[in-house]
């Protein structure tokens, strides 16, 4: 039977050299192919849970009562790693503190856990149902002028979707296209699919999907269509890249195709919900030119909800990867500025 040292990067045959980094330990290439299996399983069963065990619990059950189960399942230890590096990040940057740790993490699991029973909640409950649970909502923009809703992955967004429709709008929503390999599970991948779904099911549009998206984005806005994305979106090449914007004291790189796809005279939207203990949703709203528009101030729009009720940003464990190449990288002892939260 052959045997082989493993690491990081796959199995290495006896004899040969290991790559930096690899294990000194020698396992058959059977027991490596167990611990791969074992991996999958795992990442599996905690989609199966987080993504749609526990969300379909909330959304299922008379509404109160799932945002107290949504309180209860926050109190697990579910989301473990993502919910750590949370919780770390917005230590350094000033978000919390470590006395308030477990407050926090539950916090930040709730908001998550009330997202993805969103999904549930818009799949099994008629298209009225949001409106009386939405408080602090804007008019309806009237027609006649280009409209661009700009959001964040802040609180639960999903029923602004449905609002937006309720009031004769048609609308395109911007999306990352789901790919198996990235959602780390099937299960996980599927979630996506089915939320993508769901969002053209509220629209009555096609999805539009970011990577070269900017004239397919114009040409909507141009037919009447209003166009909704989420901006605080971390590039795969944004640390090679100056920062275009500035989030909590550091340079940041985040994606600007919606607003340089917008004609300037176009009426922008920026808004965001977010649940808060009871189930009700705390609606936040400004409107401008587009043309007045910059990607950095909106980059300030996301802080200042961030400085309101920081565990409610789905992203802070993604921190690292919206860093620009003139940023300090994570651990770097390097003191955060004037635009850290408090």
């Amino acid at each position: 039977m052959r045997h082989y040292r493993f690491g990081v990067r796959g199995p290495c045959r006896h004899g040969e050299v290991p790559a930096a980094g690899y294990h000194r330990r020698s396992l058959s290439l059977e027991a490596w192919s167990r611990l791969k299996l074992a991996g999958r399983l795992t990442r599996e069963l905690a989609a199966a849970v987080e993504l749609w065990l526990l969300p379909l619990c909330v959304a299922l059950v008379p509404y109160r009562a799932g945002i107290a189960l949504a309180r209860l399942f926050a109190s697990l230890p579910v989301y473990p790693q993502a919910a750590a590096a949370a919780h770390a990040h917005a230590v350094v940057l000033g978000g919390t503190d470590e006395a308030g740790k477990a407050r926090w993490r539950r916090e930040w699991r709730f908001h998550h856990l009330v997202d993805h029973a969103d999904l549930y909640w818009t799949l099994t409950r008629p298209r009225s149902w949001p409106d009386r649970r939405l408080r602090g909502m804007p008019p309806i923009p009237p027609h006649g002028r280009p409209l661009v809703v700009v959001s964040f992955h802040y609180g639960q967004g999903m029923w602004l979707m449905r609002w937006l429709a309720a009031g004769g709008w048609r609308c395109r929503f911007l999306s990352i296209r789901p790919e198996r390999e990235q959602a780390g599970s099937t299960l996980g991948y599927a979630y996506a699919r089915l939320r993508n779904r769901a969002v053209e099911s509220i629209t009555g549009e096609a999805l539009i999907y970011t990577g070269g998206a900017r004239r397919e984005i114009a040409a909507s806005i141009a037919q009447g269509v209003a166009v909704f994305g989420l901006v605080d979106v971390p590039l795969a090449d944004g640390a090679q890249h100056a920062g275009n914007a500035t989030l909590l004291g550091h340079p940041v790189v985040l994606p600007t195709g919606l607003l340089e796809s917008t004609p300037p005279d176009a009426r922008a939207l920026v808004i965001t919900a977010r649940a808060e203990r009871d189930g009700t949703r705390t609606v936040e709203w400004s409107e401008a030119a587009a043309g007045s528009l910059s990607i950095d101030l909106l980059a300030g729009e996301l802080a200042t909800r961030l400085s309101r009720t920081a565990p409610a940003w789905h992203f802070w464990h993604l921190w690292p990867r919206f860093l620009a190449r003139d940023a300090s990288r994570p651990g770097a002892a390097t003191p955060v500025g004037p635009g850290s939260i408090g």
